[in-house]
């Protein structure tokens, strides 16, 4: 039998993650450090090894050949060639290309080996880590009842963007976002909470395509001048009318209907340079969010941002007018590529007098956004020192001016 992979250190068998700032998977015992492709390259020898044993041993025992249809006999190695391939991103592009993509991403039998999943029994999100990464509550709700649960039908990625940041770098950030908010309650300050934050590989879906834009829009000149009379103003109107092309690459809208869309748009944007192809070998020490808005789902969100885009983009063609508006128009949008891709997000949940609160940090540029919980109690006095300031200075102002006003 094939032995399972689960990434472990190829030189003592301990503990791998992925260290952002080295780029390289690291041991936690012996500190051997190897590139995602290394770690591939080593194990997928290891799994063409275990299945000539396998094929060996089953001849040996005059067993049906290993080679028949019904049986795998394609090696973790040409497996992953061949799966590389099918989910390149220069892949040719049908009529309709989000169906094209949906028959071709798939995950193949060496990567769900070294994945496990976890399902929030609160807010459902499916969590999905490697096989020696811990998982005891949702980053998402803070639900500590995060179960063992199965992989189900999904696909998989085309790219990842691998965490530059550490954990470190996001407690820093987070002490440095709320260091001067003095209404901020005390526990969530307290660095014990501060370790709760967890790096999620967040699920993207990635269009690009061409717009063709036609809009028609209102403007205006105004011109003033007097006489020893009056003052006289004439008004001209025009109507006016831009078209064009427009080419978008890579319209990111987030899979997870457990991220809010205003968080992920703040901490825009990601240094696509750094997209490379998906390895379960980045997933080591991080979570890893499962969608669960598919990409035709999240199509009507994409358009509108490239139909919003293109507006602007037209209106920034136009000077020398006042008043500027659309009266009508319209972007006709195309996909010819879509792709699908994990990137890298710093959470930390908190709950406070029944209200949630989520902090996300870019984990590859450090740009950030955060709910942040008031203490009402301290509210309540900062507002009552600031009266009693402004109370002493206005008795101060009145005892001044009736007493000059004696004098």
């Amino acid at each position: 039998m094939a032995e399972s992979t689960n990434y472990q250190c190829p030189n003592c068998n301990g503990r791998m993650y992925f260290d952002g700032k080295l780029g390289l998977l690291q041991c936690e015992f012996c500190e051997s450090t190897f590139t995602p492709q290394e770690v591939e390259r080593i194990f997928a020898e290891r799994q063409a090894k275990a299945d000539a044993a396998a094929r060996a041993e089953q001849s040996d025992g005059n067993t049906p050949d290993v080679g028949t249809p019904s049986e795998k006999t394609t090696s973790a190695a040409e497996a992953s060639v061949s799966e590389a391939a099918k989910v390149h991103p220069k892949r040719s592009v049908s009529d309709d290309p989000i169906q094209a993509y949906l028959e071709n991403a798939h995950w193949d039998d060496a990567d769900t080996e070294n994945l496990r999943a976890f399902n929030c029994s609160s807010c459902g999100a499916q969590l999905l880590v490697d096989q020696v990464t811990a998982v005891t509550s949702c980053p998402y709700c803070g639900n500590n009842a995060v179960v063992p649960g199965q992989l189900s039908d999904m696909l998989k990625p085309d790219y990842v963007i691998p965490f530059k940041l550490d954990k470190d770098d996001a407690i820093a950030a987070l002490k440095e976002y709320y260091k001067d908010k003095k209404l901020l309650p005390k526990n969530f300050t307290e660095e014990n909470h501060l370790e709760e934050i967890q790096g999620v590989y967040v699920p993207f879906w990635l269009y690009s395509g061409e717009a063709l834009a036609d809009y028609m829009l209102h403007g205006a000149i105004s011109t003033t001048w007097s006489d020893s009379e009056n003052m006289y103003t004439e008004t001209k109107h025009y109507d006016l009318h831009r078209a064009g092309t427009m080419e978008f690459e890579r319209i990111p809208v987030d899979g997870s209907s457990r991220m809010p869309d205003a968080h992920m748009d703040a901490i825009e944007p990601f240094d696509y340079s750094e997209l490379t192809d998906f390895s379960v070998a980045y997933l080591p020490g991080y979570v890893t969010d499962r969608y669960d808005l598919n990409v035709q789902e999240c199509d009507s969100r994409a358009r509108k941002r490239a139909e919003e885009t293109s507006a602007q983009t037209i209106m920034r063609t136009i000077s020398g007018y006042e008043d500027v508006r659309v009266t009508s128009g319209e972007s006709e949008l195309a996909w010819s590529n879509i792709a699908y891709a994990l990137l890298p997000v710093w959470m930390l949940h908190t709950k406070w007098n029944g209200n949630d609160y989520l902090f996300a940090m870019n984990g590859q540029t450090g740009r950030l956004i955060g709910d942040l919980p008031v203490d009402n109690g301290k509210m309540v006095r900062h507002f009552l020192a600031i009266f009693a300031i402004v109370c002493v200075v206005i008795v101060a102002l009145v005892l001044f001016a009736f007493g000059g006003y004696t004098m």
